[in-house]
């Protein structure tokens, strides 16, 4: 143990990082100064001045993009790969290069990289149809920036799911100066699933039950009652809520560097090492423990922080972590990463010899999470105002507003009177002082080694954003907006910006604005934090505050890939700069990718006939198509167009066709029966309480109609009851045992049709 302290000791007093020893085949070096497209930020050149010199070596990487095959799982599954490898090349530099990457496309379809957390020039961000160009098939484009930072970061794909089919890999920015050299190692953790990433997306629209029964998550009423949380299950539904999740996919495995395990045996016993963790996954929170002791946590998002220690880490898609951990000095020590619904780990071993197992996380007690979210009362974004967290702001003074503040809905504007400070992500000095010890991590722990209050001679502009969303139909949005259908976030360079997120949804969201970094207001008050991604619990809300430095338009967006996807973006536009190509269209590509239409089906095939219920949908709009019909030639039809109406998406109207030619029910004579109709109709849909779907409708000959359906009502793990009867003296029982994620055993009873029994198939 005095080795672990003499060595943490030396780093902590350093102000160097280690100088990462492995460097990829494809790098090149050029000791000469060269003419970049910006250089350092802020105080001494902005990035807009053309012709700026940065000074250091041209340090270059060519990163090869392809299409490949992975078998993660024993069966083989297309992937992306960059230079032959999933994850992509760890590119290294240090502070003061100017870094050269070409990007060589060799897909059949485009592509694009986004540099995380890095402080670049606009335009080489690598946000398609928003900063950068998408790079097309067959083609190259090239990244030139100056390096102004060091920490760990790392770059990914912004083009649809890339991210997901493998295309993320590490940056790691070494200091310029470096006063002790110390091991390191980089770990970047990920998610896979064998699917295809849009028929994760596709399905999860469509809201199907298959993920939750592969992690032990439906809570069915048989679970409920067996573990006397019925009023739970009752209440949760009677306030419309689906059941309790902590992550919305089911993944087939979780790696370390493309590995579910990974040996680490060429290091000594007793060594410290700083591993650099990358939460590089697409939708998964990770729980780090450590079999060797505790870990001792140095910076956070590539910016050092006082250090503390901690025996449990909880590190959010896309942020980093470094940290020190020391080789155990007998056998070999599990880092182990668990996802947060403890539905899998991956492991990393340090040492050799006899293994030492880091502990397991407890399984989830998704009823227990269910009676303390009904305590919260419904997701309508409010909350008791003993339930409100208390936020560190200023008074607002009415006479100080300018900078045409009426342009900006939402926005506040007002003076701070707080000292400037302002900590970069260069910051490097530690002190061994006031460390403590906790058994995980929060970001009140996060505390920045030197003040990070913002000028008070600047003006502060203001938003309150809400994080909301629709986990039944799947639209996740900000102020109940998706980025398909939102006005942007306007701020001006030279004044500062505080942004106020309440998370109103029952899933955590982390959140990212790229090209900037913010201090997380937190129990550190002055000495809050900068990152450039944080968590944010459900209900729970969170402050930042950065000086608007930059120029153009830059995104902010929930990191879980397919909550983007879904909407929960926006655009944070700096008002007069320059505006690009893509922002003279209102960047329509961009904005389209959220609100795409998505298809899915179900149908039954049984002894006494076919039922077959169809849907494409997307944000706010759906074609619904139900079809019946019996061996004996029987059929009925009814297609609707719907437009989904209010914020939470309960109600929406629509119009339709209603055909009905059951020969052998309907007399002959008797037209406009309904069993004998070819009628125009008009109503509207209502979600009510229990999340049972009424109907309210007339036809064009004037005849009304009420129906109530409750479908996929889960009674036990995998079997499901369906309901439905209306005022035509019609109605269905219906139950369905699912036997995999496409089929289900099944039978029903109908009014016209009676009983019969097969096979459903899902879509």
């Amino acid at each position: 143990m005095r080795v672990f302290f003499l060595l943490s000791f030396m780093v902590l007093v350093s102000s160097g990082l280690a100088q990462h020893n492995h460097i990829m085949p494809m790098k090149k070096e050029k000791d000469s100064a060269s003419i970049s497209i910006g250089s350092v930020p802020e105080k001494v050149v902005r990035w807009d001045m053309p012709g700026t010199i940065h000074k250091g070596r041209r340090v270059e990487y060519d990163l090869y993009i392809k299409d490949s095959t992975v078998n993660f799982t024993g069966r083989k599954r297309r992937a992306i790969a960059v230079n032959g490898q999933i994850p992509a090349p760890t590119l290294s530099f240090t502070e003061g290069d100017t870094a050269v990457i070409r990007v060589h496309n060799l897909m059949h379809m485009e592509t694009s990289i986004h540099w995380h957390g890095v402080l670049l020039p606009n335009r080489e961000d690598g946000v398609p149809y928003l900063t950068t160009a998408s790079i097309k098939s067959k083609t190259t484009y090239t990244f030139t920036f100056p390096i102004v930072q060091s920490g760990t970061l790392w770059y990914h794909s912004h083009t649809m799911f890339q991210e997901q089919s493998g295309l993320y890999g590490a940056l790691i920015f070494h200091p310029a100066k470096k006063d002790y050299d110390l091991k390191e190692r980089v770990l970047i953790l990920s998610d896979w699933t064998d699917e295809k990433p849009y028929q994760v997306q596709r399905y999860l629209k469509r809201a199907g039950e298959w993920y939750a029964i592969k992690k032990g998550a439906l809570q069915s009423y048989g679970e409920a009652i067996g573990a006397g949380y019925l009023k739970d299950k009752l209440k949760q539904e009677w306030n419309r809520m689906p059941s309790m999740d902590v992550s919305d996919v089911f993944y087939n495995k979780f790696l370390s560097n493309g590995k579910e395990r990974l040996d680490i045996a060429n290091v000594r016993p007793g060594e410290v090492l700083r591993m650099r963790i990358i939460n590089g996954s697409a939708s998964s929170y990770f729980t780090i423990q450590y079999a060797g002791g505790a870990m001792q946590v140095i910076a956070a998002d590539g910016i050092n922080v006082k250090p503390f220690y901690t025996d449990k880490l909880m590190i959010a898609t896309a942020e980093t972590y470094d940290i020190l951990i020391m080789v155990p000095e007998h056998g070999a020590a599990e880092l182990r990463s668990t996802v947060s619904d403890v539905s899998g780990y991956t492991s990393v071993y340090l040492g050799s010899g006899m293994e030492m197992k880091a502990p397991d996380v407890p399984r989830l007690n998704y009823f227990a999470l269910m009676n303390e979210m009904n305590k919260m009362g419904p997701m309508n974004g409010t909350k008791k105002k003993s339930e409100k967290k208390e936020l560190n702001t200023d008074t607002m003074n009415m006479d100080e507003m300018d900078m045409h503040d009426h342009h900006m809905p939402d926005a506040k504007v007002k003076k701070s009177k707080r000292p400037l400070n302002i900590q970069r992500s260069d910051m490097m000095g530690m002190k061994m002082d006031g460390m403590d010890m906790g058994s995980d991590l929060s970001y009140d722990r996060l505390r920045a080694l030197n003040p990070t209050l913002l000028d008070s001679n600047k003006i502060f502009r203001e938003y309150k954003l809400n994080l909301t969303g629709n986990m039944l139909r799947y639209v996740w949005s900000i102020n109940n907006k998706t980025l398909s259908k939102a006005d942007k976030i306007l701020i001006r360079r030279g004044e500062n910006v505080r942004l106020i997120f309440e998370n109103t949804t029952m899933m955590r969201h982390p959140i990212h604005l790229h090209g900037h970094y913010f201090r997380v207001v937190n129990a550190q008050g002055a000495y809050s934090p900068l990152k450039h991604t944080f968590d944010i619990k459900s209900m729970e809300t969170v402050t930042i505050e950065f000086e608007a430095t930059e120029q153009q338009d830059w995104f902010l967006h929930c990191h879980i890939l397919y909550h983007m996807m879904s909407g929960m973006a926006r655009i944070v536009s700096y008002e007069g700069t320059n505006q690009n190509e893509f922002a003279k269209t209102g960047y329509k590509k961009l904005r389209r990718e959220d609100n795409k239409f998505y298809p899915w089906f179900d149908l039954s095939l049984h002894s006494q006939g076919v039922w077959l219920e169809a849907n494409v949908s997307n944000n706010k709009n759906a074609f619904e198509f139900e079809g019946r019909a019996d061996w004996k030639g029987n059929y009925e039809t009814e297609s609707h167009v719907l437009r989904y109406l209010d914020k939470k998406q309960f109600l929406s109207l629509y119009i339709g066709f209603d055909y009905r030619a059951n020969k052998t029910l309907a007399l002959a004579d008797m037209a406009d029966t309904k069993d004998n109709r070819q009628v125009f109709d008009a109503g509207f849909y209502y979600l009510l309480p229990m999340l049972i779907r009424s109907e309210w409708r007339i036809t064009h000959t004037g005849k009304l109609r009420l129906q109530l359906e409750r479908r996929d009502i889960p009674l036990s793990n995998n079997f499901f009851l369906d309901l439905r009867a209306n005022t035509d003296k019609e109605y269905t029982v219906g139950f369905r045992y699912m036997i995999n994620k496409y089929m289900s055993l099944s039978t029903n009873y109908d009014s016209d049709y009676k009983w019969g029994a097969g096979l459903t198939i899902h879509y």
